[in-house]
């Protein structure tokens, strides 16, 4: 397999290569001081909580209060935006061809492995969504200049906060099985670990690099 140094693969096995190092030390510390592995252990098994990182960003922040006291204000700004972006986007539409909607998307993302068929598919769906938006926007905009009421009701429905630290709570609740395993046989792990990270590291290095 020929890999050119100034690839992405080719800096991917390198570090590949380089993690497999580091396991090969780790095993090898293993067999040689299993008595120090606790204190190994001890310094990288230090749990640093994502939810209470996370914390300040689950907090709801209810900014849509001083927007829903002016409903009518909301309404006529949310309908002339959305009547400029459906008349101006019909005129651009209108003017090309889907061919031409996706020879212009493949220009902007560069030369990419797509086919033509699949830019037209992506342009077709693009302007469906921007001129969905677009109506949604008008129903909303009128909805808030004759019924304000309806709007505020729609937002009690909408903002019903749903808290994702209670759902990745499972997720950020430390195991420590697989560390209780190898400390129990120290040098059964470190010689399988070695062996392993040895044997991965010659053959990235001889079939993938020295290729």
């Amino acid at each position: 397999m020929q890999i050119t140094p100034d690839s992405m693969m080719y800096y991917l096995v390198v570090l590949l290569i380089i993690g497999n190092v580091f396991a090969f030390g780790i095993g090898v510390l293993m067999l040689a001081a299993p008595q120090e592995l606790k204190a190994v252990f001890k310094f990288s098994n230090r749990w640093i909580s994502t939810r209470k990182m996370t914390k300040p960003l689950e907090k709801p922040r209810p900014t849509d209060r001083a927007m829903l006291r002016y409903p009518r204000v909301l309404g006529a700004i949310l309908l002339a935006s959305a009547v400029l972006i459906l008349v101006k986007g019909a005129i651009f539409v209108t003017g090309m061809s889907a061919a031409d909607g996706g020879r212009l998307l493949a220009q902007l993302y560069g030369n990419t492995d797509i086919s033509a068929s699949a830019w037209e598919s992506l342009w077709i769906s693009l302007i469906a969504f921007i001129m969905l938006g677009a109506l949604t926007a008008v129903v909303v905009g009128l909805m808030s200049l004759f019924r304000p009421g309806w709007l505020k009701h729609r937002s009690k429905s909408a903002n019903r906060w749903v808290s994702t630290r209670k759902l990745t709570k499972p997720l950020d609740t430390p195991h420590y099985h697989l560390d209780k395993l190898v400390l129990a046989r120290p040098r059964l792990w470190g010689g399988v670990i070695t062996v392993l990270a040895l044997f991965s590291a010659v053959v990235l290095w001889w079939f993938v690099l020295g290729a």
